[in-house]
């Protein structure tokens, strides 16, 4: 396994470390979610720049979908409970 590979997994799992920290430490989901899948984005990429087939390109993709949708539709939920909270 080359050094780059080993690195991707690494950031893996740091991503996967710090977003149960963050939700232990802040108790706010959005922002421990972020900081995992962001760190997920980062390790996709990494790996890719190492392994070129398409299966590498289509998990990154599949990562990246993933990111925009939970964190739109989490945005969305947080801000429709918040202006829920605000007009009672």
């Amino acid at each position: 396994m080359s050094a780059v590979i080993t690195a991707s997994w690494c950031l893996a799992l740091a991503g996967l470390l710090l977003g149960l920290a963050a939700l232990a430490v802040f108790g706010r989901p959005m922002v421990a979610l972020r900081a995992m899948v962001d760190l997920f984005v980062a390790a996709g990429l990494l790996r890719l720049s190492a392994d070129l087939s398409w299966a590498a390109i289509a998990s990154t993709v599949a990562v990246i979908a993933v990111r925009l949708i939970l964190t739109r539709s989490l945005a969305s939920d947080i801000g429709a409970a918040a202006r829920n909270a605000h007009a009672s």
